[in-house]
């Protein structure tokens, strides 16, 4: 009953500060992470833990696969190369930098700074997209910032292991930590393309609405328990899986599937969201209580290099590797100012705080972890710190710089779009009124030919007809939105289109073919 009572009081708190959130214009994790920090600071506050096991088996699977299933695969294609850098290069750089600076300045040990380096080297792809929906960036550093998020962990995750082991048992080979995250890397991609094209076949041949739904939201705990099994990169998997399946997923479900989808999906990823950032500034106060062991001069100094070493690290990774890079590739060298955003976007987030109350509580000869309670403080500085001074400063940052727009003129090529929806309407209209012989001078013909004459997509009321072939009419309408979702999944096909304007037509569509069915069903 108390685990009852204490969900309910988080969802609560969830609740008005997602309501703040909106009001104050401030990405929901960042406060949501301050309000968790004072509620465990607040005195007869009884504690509430965080386990590692629900991080990356609840949270973690369905927050990866919507990020990934929103995202375009073309765009990632796009800047794939400079995520790779990133998400290989800048992590294991960032391991290597955080190891040397906690041992060098602040005296630990190398098995214990190389784990630390490993726990908050990747960034969190949670915290990117839910600040990046606050600010508006140039569309080439948005996607490098989600795509680098969205493959990081599993070199993160994959360095934690290896540093992990080193600790525990004395031994680490090169070698045998290069083989391993080739393996577990390409397995995992391997793993996520095949479920993701068995789902994709599944869900296509499925027409009960419920059950659909069911298996989508099943979808990405079976990319990640089958990558688990075959020990090969779950991140990986759902993430591949994610993004074979946002592909096809405009194929495999009708309008009023999709719809419902797209509700159960905000919800339930905006609770997971909240749960997953409140319950990190939860634990706060316990893991306070298990430092006080340690000097106070070796927390002070621990924690200020923790903080540093992976912003500093990443500004100069950036600046050194992005010039060489467009050199090599015969580009212009970045604008400054767009290399200073992605240099300060480095947030971190859950991953890492699961990683390390992960991380063994002895070592293989019977010792304790060494400065296992530290690392795990240093783990919550390092995702404070980011949060809260990256996270509220970026919006301000990015409204200094008065980024140019990009060439790619959406509302433009939104316009243009709609108007070949709109023609491909009026073809569908005659073809199909040739077809089913009926008249084009009929009233209802002529009010439905205007309509999509005036405007592409519009939302047709009820009519007052005799109800004798009312089914006819709704069917007709019906077909010639297919006739326009054919088109658009055409057009998206052929490269002619932007993903996000696909899919906000895709969702008016849905959402008129959804209205003839309420106003006029069919059965």
């Amino acid at each position: 009953m108390r685990q009852v009572e204490i969900i309910v009081a988080l969802l609560t708190v969830i609740g008005i500060v997602g309501a703040f959130s909106q009001k104050l214009k401030i990405a929901l994790p960042i406060l949501l992470v301050v309000t968790g920090m004072l509620i465990s600071l607040t005195p007869n506050i009884p504690p509430v833990h965080l386990e590692p096991d629900a991080v990356f088996f609840i949270f973690l699977p369905p927050l990866l696969y919507l990020d990934a299933y929103n995202t375009s695969w073309r765009q990632l294609k796009d800047v794939a190369d400079v995520v790779t850098l990133q998400a290989v290069g800048l992590v294991l750089a960032t391991v290597a930098a955080v190891a040397v600076a906690l041992h060098s300045v602040a005296g630990l040990p190398w098995a214990a700074a190389f784990a630390l380096g490993a726990i908050v080297s990747p960034t969190d792809a949670v915290a990117a997209s839910a600040i990046s929906k606050e600010i508006h960036l140039p569309k080439r550093v948005m996607d490098i910032i989600k795509g680098e998020s969205l493959v990081n962990d599993a070199t993160g995750l994959v360095a934690y292991q290896f540093a992990v082991a080193a600790a525990v048992t004395g031994a680490f080979s090169w070698a045998q930590a290069g083989e391993r995250f080739v393996f577990v890397s390409l397995g995992g991609i391997a793993v996520g393309l095949a479920i993701g094209f068995v789902l994709a076949r599944l869900r296509t041949k499925l027409e009960h609405r419920p059950v659909e739904i069911i298996v989508s939201l099943l979808s990405p705990f079976i990319a990640y328990l089958a990558a688990e099994h075959v020990h090969v990169s779950s991140v990986l998997s759902v993430v591949t899986a994610g993004l074979c399946l946002g592909w096809h997923g405009p194929r495999m479900s009708n309008s009023s599937t999709r719809l419902q989808a797209t509700a159960n999906w905000e919800t339930l990823i905006y609770i997971l969201n909240g749960f997953s950032f409140l319950l990190m500034g939860l634990q706060l106060r316990p893991i306070l209580e298990t430092v006080k062991k340690y000097p106070v001069e070796q927390i002070i100094i621990s924690t200020v290099v923790a903080a540093l070493a992976p912003i500093l690290v990443r500004f100069a990774w950036i600046f050194m590797i992005a010039p060489i890079h467009a050199w090599l590739k015969k580009e212009r060298t970045p604008n400054w100012k767009h290399l200073f955003v992605l240099s300060w976007s480095g947030m971190r987030g859950v991953v890492s705080l699961a990683a390390a109350l992960a991380l063994p509580l002895t070592c293989t000869n019977g010792d304790l972890f060494p400065y296992r309670d530290l690392l795990i403080y240093l783990t919550i500085a390092v995702i404070s710190s980011t949060l809260l001074m990256q996270g509220i400063t970026l919006p301000y940052l990015v409204k200094i710089f008065e980024f140019e727009p990009d060439n790619y003129n959406s509302d433009e090529a939104e316009r243009k779009l709609r108007l070949a929806l709109s023609r491909e309407a009026v073809r569908s209209i005659d073809a199909l009124a040739r077809e089913r012989q009926l008249e084009l001078d009929d009233p209802r013909m002529q009010r439905l030919l205007n309509r999509h004459l005036e405007k592409a997509i519009a939302n047709i009321g009820a009519e007052a007809q005799d109800s004798a072939n009312e089914e006819l009419w709704s069917k007709l309408r019906i077909d010639i939105i297919d006739a326009q979702r054919k088109k658009l999944i055409a057009m998206r096909d052929d490269n002619a289109i932007e993903d996000q304007t696909f899919r906000v037509l895709q969702n008016e569509l849905d959402l008129e073919e959804a209205q003839i069915k309420i106003v006029e069903p069919t059965e």
